[in-house]
C-alpha cells in the first residue's frame, strides 16, 4: 500500500470529498494525483492533513512497516508532537526514527516537556554539542536540531551559536516557510531564555526581539510574533500590551 492509497482509504472512510479532505492545505486535485501514485505529498501537508482530519499520525505509519521516510518528516512529526504537548506520541516517533541523532534530541524534547532535563544523560548532551562543532555550514536539520536543544549551552556559549545564525540568515525574506518558521522559534527561544538569566543582558533581549520582529509578517510564524511581543510586554511590565495578547494566546 502506498501513502496516496491509504489516504484515499482514510478519506473515503470518512465519507469526505477530496475537497472537504484537505480543505485549505493541498488542492483537491493535487490530493487524486497523490491518491493514484502519480505525484507525492510534502511531509508538512500529509501531518496538516492527517491533523486536520483527528487522524493518528502513528497509525496512519503503522502499515508501512521499515518504510524509509526522510529525516525532514520525522522531524516535523516530533516538532508536531511536542507543540501538542502529546508525550507519548513524541515517544513513539523517536523510537521509529532510524537516525540516531534525531533520536536523542526527540529524546531530549521528551526530557523538558516532562520536566526532566536533569536526568537527561550528559553523554548525550556531549554528542549533541559536538554536531555543531563539527558543522561547516547550517542548514534546516541543524536548525531543526537547534532550536529544540538550546537549553543544553550555558548562556555564554548559546549566544555565540544564536549569533552564528543571525549572521547567516540574515535575508529573511529570501528563506521558504520551513525556514524561516525555524528562525522564529530559535529567536523566540532565545528571547525565553535571555528573559530567564537571573542578570538580563538587555543588548541581547534587544537582538533577539528585532531579529523576530523582521521576520516576514507570514501566517506561519504569527504564534512566535506574538508570543515575542507578549514576553517582552510582561519584562517592560507594559499591562495594557499583556491584556490585550493574552486574550489572543489562549
Amino acid at each position: 500500500m502506498t501513502i496516496g492509497e491509504k489516504l484515499k482509504m482514510q478519506r473515503l472512510s470518512l465519507g469526505l470529498s477530496r475537497k472537504e479532505f484537505a480543505h485549505g492545505i493541498i488542492d483537491e486535485s493535487y490530493l487524486s494525483y497523490i491518491e493514484y501514485g502519480i505525484s507525492e505529498i510534502r511531509v508538512n501537508n500529509l501531518i496538516a492533513i492527517l491533523r486536520q482530519n483527528n487522524l493518528s499520525l502513528i497509525s496512519f505509519l503503522a502499515d508501512f512497516g521499515n518504510v524509509d521516510f526522510s529525516l525532514s518528516f520525522y522531524e516535523k512529526s516530533a516538532t508536531a508532537a511536542y507543540v501538542a504537548h502529546d508525550d507519548e506520541k513524541l515517544n513513539k516517533i523517536g523510537q521509529a526514527c532510524p537516525n540516531t541523532l534525531t533520536k536523542v534530541v526527540i529524546q531530549f524534547m521528551y526530557a523538558k516537556l516532562n520536566n526532566q532535563l536533569e536526568k537527561f544523560p550528559k553523554n548525550s548532551n556531549a554528542r549533541i554539542k559536538k554536531v555543531f562543532w563539527q558543522m561547516k555550514q547550517w542548514n534546516t536539520d541543524y536548525l531543526w536540531i537547534f532550536s529544540n536543544v538550546m537549553e543544553i549551552y550555558s548562556f555564554k556559549d548559546l549566544e555565540g551559536l544564536v549569533n552564528s545564525v543571525f549572521h547567516n540568515f540574515s535575508e529573511p525574506a529570501k528563506y521558504e516557510d520551513e525556514v524561516v518558521k525555524l528562525l522564529a522559534r530559535i529567536s523566540l527561544n532565545y528571547l525565553e531564555i535571555c528573559l530567564s538569566q537571573k542578570n538580563i543582558d538587555n543588548r541581547e533581549v534587544k537582538k533577539a526581539n528585532t531579529y523576530l520582529k523582521n521576520l516576514p509578517a507570514i501566517p506561519i510564524i504569527a504564534f512566535e510574533k506574538t508570543k515575542g511581543v507578549y514576553i517582552v510586554a510582561v519584562h517592560r511590565h507594559d499591562q495594557k500590551t499583556v491584556r490585550k495578547i493574552a486574550r489572543v494566546l489562549k
